[in-house]
């Protein structure tokens, strides 16, 4: 019997099937995504190759979502994540986000604990029934939390670039060179 948070490896074939080894089946893009939503961790193998292709299926996954039901993430935020990409600090990028994810979902676990203790187990409403209520009062302060939390970091993180910028700046003018560097091309 599987324990649940193991990593379920999944096959994908040249035909772009893909097949869940937990299982023995065949399964599909929205299957990996029931799982992962379960809180299982799947990787994904090329059989062909044996590289792991996880990254570009979960994409796929999210490249569904935004397309075909309500997105999470807006154009601009989008024209952000791009415009990060070949910039020193794009490594830097995904734990920023990551810590903005673990506090959502710190507070969302906050929410349900108290909601919990409000109403008590047998009384407790339906989760999405809840949340709705939830977002209909909470919502507006919530995202402006989230929002100036956001900001905040996205501030000081831009700040401590630039900074160390002009420090990197500052070390090669103070560096000498046998050779004097040019801008030509």
């Amino acid at each position: 019997m599987r324990k649940k948070n193991e990593i379920r490896l999944i096959k994908k074939y040249q035909n772009r099937r893909l097949y869940d080894t937990a299982t023995s089946t065949y399964i599909i893009l929205e299957d990996i995504k029931q799982i992962i939503v379960e809180g299982d961790i799947v990787k994904v193998i090329d059989v062909k190759t044996n590289t792991d292709v996880t990254r570009s299926v979960l994409l796929q996954i999210i490249l569904e979502e935004e397309v075909n039901r309500v997105p999470m993430f807006s154009n601009e935020f989008l024209f952000q994540i791009i415009r990060f990409y070949g910039k020193s600090f794009q490594s830097s990028l995904s734990p920023f986000l990551e810590q903005g994810v673990d506090l959502f979902k710190k507070m969302q676990k906050q929410f349900y604990e108290q909601i919990r203790d409000s109403y008590g187990k047998e009384r407790l409403p339906a989760g999405a029934l809840l949340w709705r209520e939830f977002m209909l009062q909470q919502g507006p302060k919530l995202e402006d939390v989230i929002k100036d939390y956001v900001h905040t970091n996205t501030n000081t993180f831009l700040e401590m670039q630039e900074r160390l910028q002009k420090q990197t700046a500052n070390i090669f003018n103070y560096m000498q060179f046998p050779f004097k560097m040019t801008d030509k091309k």
